[in-house]
């Protein structure tokens, strides 16, 4: 009897239990539930307040900021290559878009007026240079008169001013007319030329120029034409066009061409300003200083789709010497420049390869013939073309020199002197 009252008791403490988590327990875990999702939607709510807040705040901000009709482009800015001491920034911030910039249209077209700005200044340098086919006044000739030429300032002396122009103006004439910056035509000698390159030298008397504009003309600087390479920014002026006084702005899209002349070689930069037949006068860098000189002569190397020019580096010892009156000596050959690759590559010796030697003329009459490989004059070596024609600009009509040359004899090379009377 009493065991069985036991089991009542452990039955009645059971159920109690029960009770009481039924009672207690289960709805202090529904409270906590309810207590969360009310912590939940604060949450959400205060994130909703702090997005619409922060985005009215930029769009306030690019209101106020960005001006009316103003586009944004965002474009990549080319980096030059990192020192040493760059190359050691921590692991984290690398891959960090560093050279990202944000410009606009406007400032687009600010550099744009800026570049030509440059090249309008060079007006102060720059003359028209027509040829004297007849004794009418230049305002007075006709539509079938030459055309007119560019002409730079680039040397002046107590007395004269000397003017950078083409060959083609000038050939053939004792003296041609020079247009002054208010229309004034003045004469011009010549004192010479070079038609390999399409260049020629003119002077002019100050005391023909009147004093008030005398005040006004200035000097064109000289660069050395170092640095130039594809992507270089260039503003052309002169008669880039055809047009007396144009100016064209533009970028270098290759430099990587070579031109063979007559004992030597020229490098030629192709650009972006649009070519013209009757194109004629310098390009300049964004400081001013002229670059190189515009160029028709290469078509065939260059094309036509885009103006080219040579570097100016390649024409300043050629214009000392016309400035001097003095004439270029020659030997009459073209070739190619051969480096030690090449040269290996074709079983010869690296130099300066002769493609073609001119009938009747000092190399044809020494004895220079085609595929000999020039490798040295009067005992210094060369390394190709451009070194033959910068020793020529150092000698003189009737000058002797001693070029060596290798040429094949069956499967040997043999080295031989040749003597050369310059022409």
């Amino acid at each position: 009897m009493r065991s069985r009252n036991k089991e009542k008791d452990a039955d009645f403490q059971q159920e109690k239990r029960y009770q009481f988590i039924r009672e207690q327990v289960r709805p202090q875990k529904k409270v906590q539930a309810v207590l969360l999702l009310k912590r939940l939607g604060i949450l959400a709510v205060t994130a909703l307040i702090f997005g619409v807040v922060s985005g009215g705040g930029f769009v306030l901000i690019q209101n106020n900021f960005l001006k009316e009709g103003e586009e944004v482009v965002q474009v990549h800015t080319v980096t030059p290559a990192p020192s040493p001491a760059e190359t050691s920034v921590p692991a984290e911030s690398k891959g960090k878009d560093f050279g990202k910039k944000e410009i606009t249209l406007n400032d687009v077209n600010r550099i744009s007026r800026q570049l030509s700005s440059v090249g309008t200044n060079m007006d102060s340098a720059m003359v028209g240079i027509k040829g004297k086919e007849d004794s009418k006044l230049w305002p007075e000739q006709g539509e079938e008169a030459p055309s007119v030429a560019y002409g730079l300032i680039y040397g002046e002396s107590v007395k004269y001013f000397d003017i950078l122009t083409t060959c083609e103006i000038v050939q053939k004439q004792p003296s041609v007319h020079v247009q002054l910056m208010d229309d004034t035509v003045i004469e011009g000698e010549i004192l010479g030329s070079n038609a390999q390159l399409n260049v020629a030298v003119v002077r002019i008397k100050k005391e023909d120029i009147g004093e008030e504009l005398l005040g006004q003309v200035t000097v064109a600087r000289i660069g050395n034409g170092f640095g130039l390479s594809a992507g270089t920014n260039l503003i052309a002026v002169g008669c880039p066009n055809g047009i007396l006084h144009s100016v064209v702005t533009g970028m270098i899209t290759n430099e990587t061409v070579y031109v063979p002349i007559m004992d030597g070689e020229v490098q030629v930069f192709c650009t972006s300003i649009p070519y013209s037949e009757a194109g004629n006068g310098v390009v300049l860098d964004v400081e001013g200083r002229v670059a190189g000189i515009i160029t028709t002569a290469f078509k065939k190397e260059a094309g036509t789709t885009g103006m080219a020019f040579v570097k100016i580096s390649n024409v300043t010892a050629l214009l000392e010497m016309l400035q001097k009156k003095q004439v270029m000596p020659y030997i009459g050959i073209e070739g190619r420049s051969l480096d030690e690759t090449v040269a290996k590559a074709h079983n010869l010796v690296a130099g300066a390869y002769v493609t073609e030697v001119y009938a009747g003329t000092p190399a044809y009459e020494g004895g220079m013939r085609v595929a000999d490989v020039i490798t040295q004059i009067n005992g210094e070596s060369i390394s190709g073309m451009a070194d033959i024609y910068n020793n020529l600009l150092k000698h003189k009509p009737k000058d002797k020199i001693v070029y060596t040359v290798h040429r094949k004899s069956g499967n040997r090379k043999v080295a031989k002197q040749i003597k050369i009377v310059l022409g």
